[in-house]
Order: C-alpha cells, then structure tokens, then sequence
C-alpha cells in the first residue's frame, strides 16, 4: 500500500466515524425529547375518588402532538414525584401513550405534591387532612 492510499483511507474512515457522531447526536434530538411546560396547553389532573393510595389521571395537551409519547418515567426526590413524558418524532417510535390518554400515577402516603418535566412544574399537592 502507498503513502498515498494509507492516507486515503484514514480520512475516509475519519469521515465515516465523523457521520456517525453527526448521526448518533440527530438521533438522540429527535428521540429523547422531554416535555416541558413551555410546551403544554393543558394539563389536567384527577383524583380518582375511593382509591388508597391515592392514584391521580394526569391528561396533557400540548403543542408537539407530531411527537409521539415515547414512555413516562417517574422519579421521587423527598416528598415529590416528578412526572416525565419522553417524547419522539412520530414514527421512531411505538407510542406508549396517545395525547388525550390518561396516565395513571399511584401516589403514595410518602408523597405531598407531583411536579411535571426537568424544570418541576407543580401539577398537584395534597390537601391537608
């Protein structure tokens, strides 16, 4: 092998691992997209009466419905559950959920207020009993 085709084919390889980095970061921007409140026109939330503990139905309406709802995580930090929904371009992924379903969230006794998305918007907080 020349000097020449050595040198070649680095800079084609360099180019192809560089198209896949350039891949790898499109991919996860379309993919892994959380929704945040400045994205929502409505969020409802619902306790359903006679359940212990208590289970809320959490509806969303929001501006990227040409996203699907990939999953919804949940993650409790003291006294709060913060509620995510992971959003993908429509057709990268099986939706888990459509726009107008509810999520069902059992909230236990441990557990005073709900908060939506990475920046913590209030949702729901319990009534002092």
């Amino acid at each position: 092998m020349t000097k020449r085709s050595r040198f070649l084919l680095g800079g084609l390889f360099g180019f192809i691992a560089a198209i896949g980095v350039v891949a790898y970061f499109a991919y996860a921007t379309f993919y892994n997209q959380i929704l945040e409140e400045s994205a929502l026109t409505q969020v409802s939330v619902e306790e359903l009466n006679g359940t212990h503990p208590v289970q809320l139905r959490i509806i969303v309406k929001s501006f990227n419905s040409s996203q699907d709802i990939r999953t919804v995580t949940t993650k409790m930090q003291g006294g709060s559950i913060s509620v995510q929904y992971h959003l993908a371009l429509a057709g990268l992924a099986k939706p888990k959920l459509g726009w107008h379903e509810p999520y069902l969230l059992t909230v236990p006794d441990s557990v005073n207020e709900v908060r939506f998305g990475r920046g913590s918007y209030l949702i729901w907080r319990r009534d002092a009993q």
